[in-house]
């Protein structure tokens, strides 16, 4: 038995150059639009998973209404909360002079903390308690999951089988707005799953 899934980060906001964790700005008409035709074209979709936040839920809702589809909204797939840094310009943050800055955490994610932020292993444990759930109780059907880079980001991790604190690829890798990576998921004779990701 197999499930075939397709993580999609949401559309380019309405303001870019910001830092945008649990800072709910919504995303542009034109950002909107990318996600829904990315939605339109994956296999037929079958339920569809979402963040919360308005950059993803109002598309994904827009969807699901149009296709007849209900819409599941997990507060688990939300962004890491980046603390007194979320919704600060880049540049602000860069010229700033506390520490830990910016500058450590994007090297050290895992040692370096967001002032009152979330620490990284939270974000990653959340994403694995999600992650064990949803291949628990498999549907066997093809399902959108409507999210963020940071969070599509912690899934990779879990799915290469990367070693807890291993943070080299969070700065490697680049996932644009409204991208989407396609997973398929196989489960064996004892239900165990065994994701592939598709390029």
């Amino acid at each position: 038995m197999q499930q075939t899934l397709y993580f999609i980060r949401h559309g380019e906001p309405l303001e870019t150059g910001r830092l945008l964790g649990r800072t709910d700005m919504p995303a542009s008409v034109s950002g909107n639009e990318q996600v829904f035709a990315r939605l339109q074209v994956c296999d037929p979709i079958a339920q569809v998973i979402s963040s919360p936040l308005q950059r993803c839920q109002t598309v994904a809702r827009a969807f699901c209404e149009s296709a007849g589809l209900p819409l599941q909204v997990d507060p688990r797939l939300s962004e890491m909360d980046f603390g007194d840094w979320d919704g600060q310009s880049y540049e602000a943050l860069w010229q700033s002079t506390q520490s830990p800055g910016i500058g450590d955490f994007w090297q050290s994610p895992w040692q370096h903390t967001p002032p009152n932020g979330e620490q990284m292993s939270a974000f990653h444990l959340r994403l694995s308690d999600w992650w064990q759930e949803f291949t628990t109780t498999p549907s066997f059907q093809s399902t959108a999951i409507v999210t963020h880079a940071g969070v599509i980001k912690q899934l990779l991790a879990i799915w290469l089988g990367l070693p807890e604190g291993f943070d080299r690829h969070l700065s490697h890798l680049e996932i644009g707005y409204a991208k989407v990576i396609k997973v398929i998921v196989f489960f064996d004779d004892t239900g165990r799953a065994w994701p592939k990701v598709v390029f």
